[in-house]
């Protein structure tokens, strides 16, 4: 008779997962082993490393994003663009004088302030920093419409006014609920013959992502990864006519803000679109790392309602391998063997599971 008796077996623990690598958009996160298995206790299990997806995200300083500002009538040294430069913290109390950080319109009935996006965004939220008693009777406006300068645009509301902080600069924020696809954001002023000063202003929007595996089918996107070579075919964003006029937001980008290059010829090693058959048309025939990650396209239907298309793509995913057990350490009797990982997990590919040592028995 023989039997292994172990009175502190303590089993494998793992730590929380760390934040996200990215703040927006397709990144990773990891976790790490806090208490090793001992005496015979179970091994930890499941991966060290996945996949994390931001859907809500933040744009802070739009003139980096390539946004535009203007507005009705510029004070002498208070651009418009000073309300897209990132300077979120003006100096409380400040108002109108030519060292200020915001931005004033001339005195006037109904001032207001556009900012152009340069694409179209699911804005969920806009904050901006008003000065003073300018946060009265804010409206802010959220579309595709440049009509009236986009004040025909949906309305998502009007920022909160303290009158106790009437002196000073402060955030206000508007919610658009449910959110709303716009390339311009507008902030109206509902007054006669007065200013309207803003410092910054930021916004919120929502990506539309799906996370796609091998063969997949997404918003008529069909398509099938060859982990040796890519998309084994091109994905259309959208149909245009006249390759020479299509609308400018028919482009695909990398990682949110990333532009892919543009191709005339056909498929070659790369990453690429090409405007061909009336579609533009994404090829991804790399498996590099960089090529991973997030890809999406929005173009404009012929009634004006903007259609995005997302997903995430990962074309080298290799799973974790075990390599051989060894042999025993006893040759008689009760004993133990190990095994060591010999590949492994890659590019979101499974962990190996199982233990990493075991009792043997020498009979």
């Amino acid at each position: 008779k023989s039997f292994t008796l172990n009175v502190n077996v303590v089993d494998c623990m793992w730590g929380s997962w760390s934040a996200c690598t990215v703040q927006c958009g397709n990144g990773t996160r990891t976790r790490h082993i806090s208490q090793a298995a001992t005496n015979g206790g179970k091994d930890c299990t499941g991966p060290s490393t996945e996949i994390c997806i931001i859907t809500s995200c933040t744009a802070t300083n739009l003139s980096a994003l390539g946004a535009t500002a203007k507005q009705n009538g510029d004070i002498a040294r208070r651009p418009a663009t000073r309300a897209i430069d990132g300077s979120s913290t003006p100096v409380t109390g400040q108002s109108l004088y030519p060292g200020s950080t915001c931005a004033a319109t001339i005195q006037s009935t109904n001032p207001w302030l556009q900012i152009d996006l340069k694409a179209a965004y699911l804005v969920s939220r806009v904050r901006a920093i008003i000065y003073g008693r300018s946060g009265l009777n804010v409206s802010v406006h959220v579309g595709n419409s440049v009509m009236n300068n986009g004040l025909n645009n949906h309305i998502c509301g009007s920022p909160p006014y303290d009158y106790s902080a009437r002196t000073k600069a402060i955030w206000r924020d508007v919610s658009c609920s449910p959110p709303v696809w716009g390339k311009y954001i507008v902030l109206q002023r509902i007054v006669t013959n007065h200013y309207l000063e803003v410092c910054e202003v930021a916004f919120n929007y929502e990506l539309e992502i799906a996370i796609l595996d091998n063969s997949t089918d997404v918003e008529g996107m069909s398509f099938e990864v060859d982990e040796g070579q890519g998309l084994l075919n091109p994905i259309d964003c959208g149909v245009s006519p006249d390759a020479t006029n299509f609308n400018a937001l028919l482009q695909w980008k990398h990682n949110v803000t990333n532009d892919i290059p543009a191709s005339s010829s056909g498929p070659t090693p790369g990453v690429y679109q090409v405007y061909e058959n009336d579609h533009q048309r994404l090829y991804v025939n790399s498996t590099a790392a960089s090529s991973h990650g997030l890809y999406s396209c929005q173009y404009a239907e012929t009634d004006g309602t903007i259609t995005s298309k997302s997903f995430t793509l990962n074309v080298n995913v290799v799973d974790c391998m075990w390599g051989r057990w060894s042999a025993c350490t006893v040759e008689c009797g009760n004993g133990t063997r190990t095994r060591h990982i010999s590949q492994a997990a890659t590019n979101g590919g499974k962990d190996c599971t199982g233990p990493s040592t075991e009792i043997c028995i020498i009979t």
